[in-house]
């Protein structure tokens, strides 16, 4: 079922919004950049870092995501979708394992990705630690 358009202000601009059509159970996909990776000496190699579950910088900090289910109403293989380059790899969450933690999981439909989402909040360190807790891998990286 399509999503209803998020709220926007005067300028456009997506406001920060928990969307009642994204639902607890829904998959909220992030996508991972080669710049999101750090070496572990611990592990021997390279894990995702605190940078992949942090916000912009911009107003309004975000996440960017994608909204699995609204991918898949669509036809599109959710998992082709989120790992062309330049992304190596993405893990998922569910809408609702976000919201536990205080954040907001809105739609956020752009020209280039009419899947797109955001998810507000507070980004302390202890919640994106948290965050990478809750993650699950959804393509695995791919790092050269």
């Amino acid at each position: 079922m399509p999503l209803d358009p998020p709220p926007r202000d005067e300028w456009g601009e997506t406001l920060p919004h928990d969307h009642v059509g994204i639902q607890s159970g829904d998959g909220v996909i992030r996508r991972i950049s080669p710049h999101q990776l750090v070496y572990d000496e611990k592990i021997r190699g390279k894990r995702i870092s605190s940078k992949a579950y942090s916000p912009s910088s911009e107003k309004n900090g975000r996440m960017s995501v994608d909204l699995q289910r609204v991918i898949e109403e669509a036809g599109i293989n959710a998992k082709a979708f989120v790992s062309s380059p330049p992304w190596i790899g993405a893990v998922s969450f569910t809408a609702g394992s976000l919201r536990s933690e205080n954040l907001l999981v809105g739609y956020d439909p752009t020209e280039n990705n009419p899947y797109h989402g955001q998810v507000w909040g507070r980004f302390s360190k202890q919640i994106r630690r948290k965050l990478a807790e809750l993650a699950t891998p959804f393509v695995a990286i791919k790092d050269s």
